[in-house]
């Protein structure tokens, strides 16, 4: 190597240097830890230099934090990707930085990628709920069904569901199970594949998806057909007269206004607004608040629910929205569930010609995506549907005589 190489490899290490030290500047030096993180470290953008691993730094993003190894090898500066906080903590990222800073100390600057940790499929679960706003029941209901079905999988990393044995227990899991079990299940890991995609930038083949393609899946579970009628309704209504108040204000509530058992069961009295003779549900299925019209039906159950509870107290708290309707079958009910309920103001509604907006607007449906009249034109507020509402609650009470 002749003097004029020399030369321009040290001008270069120099500058090298300096550049480093101003990148050191602009950089916060910190003692990273978990606590401080989870705080909230900075702007979007900011890099965070570990105080007690020097080269070890954070890179704080708008939704997720990137540990990052940054230093320089022979004027030349090196950038290592480690993985995101929390799956790893700071303590993890240490112990990954370790290795490679010793390796760029010794010179060594060709440094193997680190293959950043990746979550499990229960990690993933509860980081896709949060993202999403899933409820509490739905998640519930969802780690159900990955206990019962994906139990082998569950604590496992998500790479290891790029394994053949996990297409050949999909396989399985749809040939045995039932369509609706199948169904849910094949929708939860086909959510959970879409968002490793668009979090993580993990690619997996959905095993569903090839299975469907090949026609190797069950139907799709039938909608549930409605046990009670309205021919039923009289003996219905009488029945469920005879069991404790707030069991008949519960379910005659349900029936006049179609709302879903977890909204109706968790009505709080600060949710009955006398001023303006509204009833809003703040948590609905389609996670937006939901307002209806008092009625003078309606009137006489809120009030008589509402006497000497406080704002935030529940009309039916110590209900069972699960057993309620047991209760009323031994009763002497004629078998029903509580979306019958549902079903049964909607079928009267559309009997009495109500149009498919007004009934949307009762029970609280979002029109279909594609649907850009209902979705972004028509706009239906509480005094829209109070009539009608009215109008379809007096003809379920003419059925109930």
């Amino acid at each position: 190597m002749n003097s004029g190489d020399e030369t321009e490899r040290d001008e270069l290490g120099v500058l090298a240097t300096i550049l480093s030290l101003f990148c050191t500047r602009k950089m916060a030096i910190v003692t990273l830890s978990d606590a401080l993180i989870g705080r909230g470290p900075g702007r979007a953008g900011t890099m965070l230099r570990d105080r007690t691993l020097s080269g070890l730094c954070l890179k704080v993003g708008r939704r997720s934090h990137s540990f990052v190894v940054a230093t320089s090898v022979r004027g030349r500066q090196v950038r290592v990707t480690l993985g995101r906080w929390p799956l790893i903590s700071v303590d993890e990222a240490r112990e990954l930085a370790l290795p490679i800073l010793r390796r760029c100390r010794s010179g060594d600057y060709a440094v193997a990628p680190v293959q950043p940790k990746l979550p499990t499929l229960r990690q993933v679960l509860a980081e896709y709920a949060k993202a999403k706003k899933v409820k509490p029941s739905s998640l519930a209901r969802y780690e159900s069904v990955l206990r019962t079905h994906f139990a082998d999988w569950l604590d496992r990393s998500v790479s290891a569901m790029k394994e053949p044995a996990f297409s050949d227990y999909c396989y399985q899991f749809a040939q045995t199970k039932g369509a609706a079990i199948v169904d849910l299940g094949r929708g939860i890991v086909g959510s959970i594949i879409k968002f490793l995609a668009a979090v993580h930038g993990v690619k997996l083949d959905n095993p569903f998806a090839r299975l469907s393609v090949a026609g190797l899946m069950p139907s799709r579970p039938a909608p549930r057909i409605r046990k009670l009628n309205e021919r039923d309704l009289a003996g219905w209504w009488k029945s469920v007269g005879q069991l404790p108040e707030m069991q008949v204000d519960y379910l005659r509530l349900v029936a006049l206004t179609g709302l879903r058992k977890n909204e109706a069961r968790a009505i709080q009295c600060r949710d009955v607004d006398w001023a303006c003779n509204t009833l809003t549900i703040p948590e609905t299925k389609g996670k937006k608040p939901h307002s209806l019209p008092i009625t003078l039906h309606m009137r006489e159950i809120l009030e008589r629910r509402c006497t000497g509870l406080k704002p935030d107290e529940g009309l039916f708290d110590g209900l069972s929205a699960d057993h309620v309707t047991e209760m009323a079958e031994r009763a002497g009910a004629p078998s029903f569930t509580l979306h019958d309920l549902r079903k049964l103001l909607a079928t009267v509604g559309a009997r009495l010609m109500i149009g498919d907006a007004v009934l949307r607007r009762i029970l609280g449906h979002a029109p279909k995506r594609g649907d850009v009249l209902h979705r972004h034109y028509i706009s239906l507020d509480v005094i829209d549907v109070a009539e009608p509402l009215a109008k379809i609650q007096a003809a379920l009470l003419l059925y109930a005589e």
